[in-house]
């Protein structure tokens, strides 16, 4: 492919990265909090009111990962394309 094109893909991957790391650490915090309210409370129903809050977010952060890996094994596929292109282009052995 064209230099300018990977380019273009490394970047727009790297900025999805970055959205999905400030999302998991977000709900990482969340879930924290949930779970931190879960051992604090006295009555039955807000403990699982609580625990089941911080199961959901539990869940939400393990989709992000997937998301996450996927995102990251596009980026290195498009590092190597870049790297070729690159190499193809100033010719350097």
């Amino acid at each position: 492919m064209i230099l300018s094109s990977e380019a273009g893909y490394l970047y727009v991957y790297s900025k999805e990265l970055v959205s999905i790391n400030k999302k998991i650490k977000k709900l990482s915090k969340h879930a924290d909090k949930h779970l931190e309210k879960h051992h604090k409370a006295s009555d039955l129903n807000k403990k699982m009111k609580h625990y089941d809050k911080h199961k959901s977010k539990k869940e939400d952060i393990h989709k992000l990962v997937k998301k996450h890996n996927q995102i990251l094994k596009r980026l290195q596929h498009h590092n190597i394309a870049f790297y070729h292109a690159l190499k193809k282009e100033s010719k350097i052995d």
